[in-house]
């Protein structure tokens, strides 16, 4: 009988690991594109070179194609802070880097913000967030920002952090890099300049992480210095799409998750 290892490694299961990525691949572009209303599956078929039939056997239906890919595109996030914020940094340096990681992760998923806006449009009308958006707090967002709130308590608690209201400190920073990605077409239009050009946005993490230093630290000037040190160590990267195998990695909880 074959152990276990070697199931999980035969050629059938991966095989059909990499239909699935390839497919999951194909429907975020998709749906970053055109929205859940206006992607087609038969697009996603022709793209990922495979039956329209077999979107159906791994994704039970559209909804469910599009919910696994807000998961796996969302999923990113929470996978590259996570860790950090559950390290043994000081708070102060894990502020800091959360802003800056923060800031990487939505400049080199364009993807992330595609879906992100397309879910705030979802609330036209009602004001009320979709399943989809519901489910994703739940997994992605909530364990985030409670760990975020935590390192804000803890500085403050240790004496790091001046004493502020935490909850809406922790959404500033957040917010900071949000704003900068919403505002951009603003700030072509009037002042002519590529928001997103290298100098722009090293200029960006080096500002928005000297002003978090300078809000937050006690020690405004030890804040200062480890602000600069940290935006130093950002590097400009080219936005990417999912690949395969970072669809891979989410393809299957998501999809069980909606069978």
């Amino acid at each position: 009988m074959p152990s276990p290892k070697s199931k999980s490694n035969s050629p059938r299961l991966r095989n059909a690991e990499a239909s699935r990525a390839t497919i999951l691949e194909h429907a975020i572009a998709e749906f970053a594109r055109q929205g859940i209303a206006g992607a087609r599956t038969a697009s996603i078929a022709d793209a990922a070179k495979v039956n329209k039939a077999l979107i159906y056997y791994y994704f039970k239906d559209k909804q469910s194609l599009y919910t696994a890919s807000l998961q796996a595109v969302v999923g990113g996030l929470a996978e590259s802070v996570l860790p950090m914020l559950q390290s043994s940094l000081s708070p102060g340096e894990k502020v800091l880097r959360l802003a800056r990681s923060h800031f990487e992760y939505l400049l080199g998923n364009p993807n992330y913000r595609l879906f992100m806006q397309q879910e705030l449009s979802r609330t036209r009308g009602t004001g009320q967030p979709s399943s989809d958006f519901l489910a994703i707090g739940k997994s992605h967002f909530a364990p985030l920002h409670e760990a975020g709130l935590r390192t804000v308590r803890e500085g403050i608690a240790s004496g790091e952090f001046r004493k502020m209201e935490s909850n809406g400190t922790f959404n500033m920073i957040v917010g900071m890099n949000v704003f900068y990605f919403m505002s951009a077409p603003i700030v072509r239009a009037l002042r002519g300049i590529d928001p997103f050009a290298p100098d722009s946005v090293r200029h960006h993490v080096a500002a928005s992480l000297d002003f978090i230093a300078a809000s937050l630290f006690t020690n405004r000037e030890e804040g200062i210095k480890l602000a600069k040190k940290i935006a130093a160590g950002f590097a400009v990267r080219r936005p990417k799409s999912a690949t395969p195998q970072s669809a891979t990695k989410f393809s299957n909880k998501a999809a069980r998750a909606t069978s």
